[in-house]
């Protein structure tokens, strides 16, 4: 169907046949073909590329800071939930999304928490001190009133699940001369719905400054000091109605029965905890500002999570 009529002879070794795309040339070829083969190399200097790239972002303008409608619920969020106990203490809510729990829910979780817990508890009676130092750390949150026991059981109203039970482990450091074990507490862990308390939870607006231009600007001082607010996180109380959010489980010895407990205060791991915690420490320098109009500037502008770096050009003022 393709080849059509009419072959015509162009010369002894050369015929013309018809086809349906036009006429097709074939045949022997007198005169030798020459192959052509073209090489392209790359050459890359990824070392001269890095510097070059790092020097053009020392030299641009810093971006600026666009303040997105969910950071500007969270601010206006803080404003508006966060009190103050009697004692001094600032008590936040934890900003959960709009859309919770009608179209962004939580599950079961209590029983993932609990083989998490057994599992954990199996290696660390393996190693006798590190099981009494865990266990320390966990009775320090009861002596100090930053955990209480709670009922067993997922709190369910009306089918939806209020409560959400925080998985935790162990994160061991040896070359520490004080606590050589630290609680973590996991967030992300998912729950029956796929989602987890993380999941349901602003993150927030990051509002500590540069490290780097922090540390550089310390330099300047003649005089500096360094300083650390003690458990940062663990000084703010998460309200009573947020707390079932942030549940555990635990027990002091693998014969006792696991129980229920809720974390009080504001908690590592969970994704808006940073912000809640330097915006609670920006809130004390606002509301002291009056009383303490150095120390006020240093918190807001000298200072990094719970790090402290300060200083002054004359002794007595620093």
């Amino acid at each position: 169907q393709i080849i059509l009529e009419g072959v015509e002879k162009i010369s002894k070794t050369l015929l013309a046949q018809n086809t349906i795309f036009g006429w097709v040339l074939s045949g022997l070829v007198a005169e030798p073909v020459t192959a052509m083969t073209t090489q392209v190399e790359e050459i890359s200097n990824e070392y001269l590329n890095s510097q070059l790239r790092k020097f053009w972002e020392l030299e641009e303008l810093p971006p600026i800071s666009v303040t997105t409608p969910e950071d500007q619920y969270c601010e206006d969020f803080y404003k508006a939930t966060t009190t103050r106990s009697e004692n001094g203490r600032y008590v936040v809510r934890l900003p959960l999304k709009q859309q919770f729990p009608n179209t962004l829910a939580l599950g079961h979780s209590r029983t993932s928490a609990i083989q998490q817990f057994l599992s954990m508890e199996r290696n660390l009676l393996k190693k006798g001190e590190l099981k009494s130092e865990y266990d320390g750390v966990l009775e320090e949150y009861l002596h100090l009133n930053h955990m209480e026991d709670v009922n067993p059981g997922e709190k369910i109203v009306n089918g939806k699940y209020y409560s959400f039970y925080l998985p935790h482990h162990a994160v061991v450091k040896p070359d520490k001369k004080t606590t050589k074990v630290r609680v973590v507490f996991n967030a992300s862990k998912t729950t029956s719905s796929g989602n987890s308390l993380n999941d349901i939870l602003f993150t927030g607006p990051t509002l500590q400054p540069d490290l780097m231009l922090l540390i550089l600007n310390w330099r300047i001082f003649k005089y500096v000091f360094n300083g650390d607010v003690e458990k940062m996180y663990r000084q703010i109380v998460v309200h009573e109605d947020d707390q079932d959010f942030q549940r555990i489980m635990f027990r002091r010895s693998p014969t006792s029965p696991l129980r229920d407990f809720k974390l009080k205060t504001v908690t590592f791991g969970v994704n808006c905890a940073p912000y809640l915690a330097i915006r609670t420490l920006h809130e004390l320098a606002d509301n002291t500002k009056s009383e303490f109009p150095l120390a006020t500037e240093v918190l807001k502008t000298q200072t990094y999570v719970d790090d402290i770096l300060s200083g002054s050009h004359t002794l007595p003022q620093a």
